[in-house]
Parts: C-alpha cells; structure tokens; sequence
C-alpha cells in the first residue's frame, strides 16, 4: 500500500514537472488583446533646430539594445517618423514581419493606425521627446505624470484589449540615462 502511494505521489510530482516546462515558453498572444511598444528614438547628435541629426555612438548602442531586447518579439509593424534619428533606432531590430517600418509623422494618424492592428498583434512605435506622451495618452486614455522623463532609456509597453480596457507597463533598456532636472 505504502509503495502504491509512493508511486502515485511520484507520478504526480512527474507530470507536474512536465506541465510546468510546458508553461514555461512564450504563449502566443491573445487574440483578445494588442500590446503596443513605445520608445523615443536613441540619443542623437546635437544639432541646430531644424536639422537632422544622426544617432550618437551611444545611441547606436541603444539602438542595437532595443533589437536585442525585441528579438524574440513577433513585431506585427513599425512606425517610425521621417528623421534619420528614428529610422537608424529602428534599422537594428529583428525583421520578424518582414516588411520595412511603416513611416507616419502626425500622431493621430500613429493612433489610427495602430487601432487598426490586428487583436493579438505586437506593434513598435519610435517616437521623440514630445510624441511619446501624446501616443500613451491616446492609447490608454490617461496622461504620463507630467514629471515622467521621456528619455531614451524608456519603455512604455501598452497592452489594450477588445473591451477597451489598457494597461501601461513600465520597462528600461540598455543603458541607464541620467534624469536631469
């Protein structure tokens, strides 16, 4: 009886290791739900108002940072802006969905393209200094902190779903920036 009870419990402990290996990979994303990636573009080179600066060597760092952290993303689409700053930022990252970034400078016409991504899809947006907030508010409805820094070592990961619910995480990546005030 007691080497019956054994071999139950045994059982047991073996076919939970194995259903706990199973939940251990990446589920797929719900077909209920969109989660959309913001960033602001990698640091930049200083240049007069009105330029077009290119990404800093830090800023290409970041800039492969960001495509290592995503590699394992299935990236349905990329927004990027028309600025070399936010193409060279994106040029790093894992072509999962084998088209070229999608560019669209205005951020209402961003937010309608971005509720039009399919439900269970993963979409990336690289912004600047003055659209990231725009874009989370128009995506969760709620404004960033006016005190939140938009630098270039933030993530903002949107998760929407069919009801209209949001939820807004918040994530670093690459190397940390300072916070200036």
């Amino acid at each position: 009886m007691l080497r019956i009870a054994r071999a139950i419990v045994c059982l047991y402990a073996v076919s939970s290791c194995g259903s706990a290996a199973a939940e251990s990979r990446p589920a797929a994303p719900s077909p209920g739900v969109k989660t959309i990636i913001v960033v602001r573009h990698a640091e930049a080179e200083v240049a007069p108002s009105g330029a077009d600066p290119a990404l800093t060597a830090d800023g290409r760092a970041r800039a492969f940072e960001l495509g290592r952290t995503l590699a394992d993303t299935q990236l349905h689409a990329v927004f990027i802006t028309h600025y070399q700053r936010s193409r060279q930022t994106a040029e790093p990252l894992p072509r999962h969905a084998g088209e070229k970034p999608t560019v669209i400078d205005a951020v209402p016409a961003i937010l309608t393209a971005l509720r039009a991504e399919p439900w269970g899809a993963t979409a990336l947006v690289i912004g600047h200094s003055n659209t990231v907030p725009e874009l989370v508010r128009g995506l969760t409805g709620q404004a960033l902190p006016a005190d939140e820094p938009i630098i270039f070592d933030r993530m903002w990961i949107v998760t929407m779903t069919r009801d209209g619910g949001t939820s807004l995480l918040r994530l670093h990546y690459g190397a940390p920036v300072a916070v200036t005030r």
